[in-house]
């Protein structure tokens, strides 16, 4: 709960945060059906709680992998526009980012909603308890190629930005042209208002390509996860 998408965020208050754990975790005890013999050490029990939540939060980053790669997205998107420096407070997460990086990131939360991804992330906690038992073995060389999926953000965020770095990059291209062969024209004072309002064109021509990539590339990491969790107890 303290990391999956919006519910990790700083807003939602710590009370409720753990209300909501709780109030998760009681939902899914029935369809657990491991038990901890009492005469386990406490060692091991401390131990596995450990494995536990490492899994947890390892499948929680995960799983923000979509928003982190829209959010970077949108701030590369950003600098090519000339919004670099324009930065607003993001509640999420306390900190100050672009203004395009916060309006990208609030439409991948639409979408998350709209595909019903809080029911899907219930479903996934409850999978997870069938393919990991409460008490294992951490396979550490799984859990190596498990967490390396963490640095498909770059490349999903590229994926989503790059149509338009493209264009920005020709029409970087074509206003340079344009200042060689009409140097009366200030292209700095032209061009900048011309790229704002092309890139703001662009970006909501594909916004809406952006809701099909996402939720199709939602489902297909939540696919990934179930058949690789297998992998991470021996």
């Amino acid at each position: 709960m303290f990391f999956i998408p919006l519910f990790s965020s700083q807003f939602l208050p710590v009370h409720m945060k753990v209300f909501i754990s709780l109030f998760i975790s009681y939902l899914i005890l029935p369809s657990v059906n491991d038990t901890i013999p009492l005469n386990v050490p406490i060692g091991t029990i401390v131990y596995n709680m450990v494995l536990n939540f490492l899994i947890g939060i390892t499948i929680g980053l995960i799983t923000n992998i979509l928003f982190y790669a829209v959010q970077f997205a949108g701030e590369i998107i950003g600098m090519q526009m000339g919004f670099s420096v324009a930065n607003v407070f993001d509640p999420l997460s306390n900190d100050e980012i672009s203004i395009l990086s916060e309006f990208s990131f609030l439409f991948s939360v639409l979408f998350f909603f709209i595909i019903k991804g809080p029911l899907v992330l219930y479903t996934l906690i409850i999978d997870s308890f069938h393919k990991i038992p409460v008490i294992f073995n951490l396979n550490v060389e799984s859990y190596a190629i498990f967490s390396q999926k963490l640095f498909d953000v770059f490349i999903i965020g590229l994926k989503f930005s790059m149509p338009i770095i493209a264009f920005m990059i020709l029409l970087k291209v074509a206003l340079g042209i344009v200042s060689r062969l009409i140097p009366q024209v200030n292209v700095f004072m032209v061009g900048l208002p011309i790229e704002i309002l092309i890139g703001f064109l662009l970006l909501l021509g594909v916004i809406m390509i952006w809701g099909e990539n996402f939720s199709a590339l939602f489902f297909q990491l939540i696919e990934w996860i179930k058949k690789s969790m297998v992998l991470l107890s021996r």
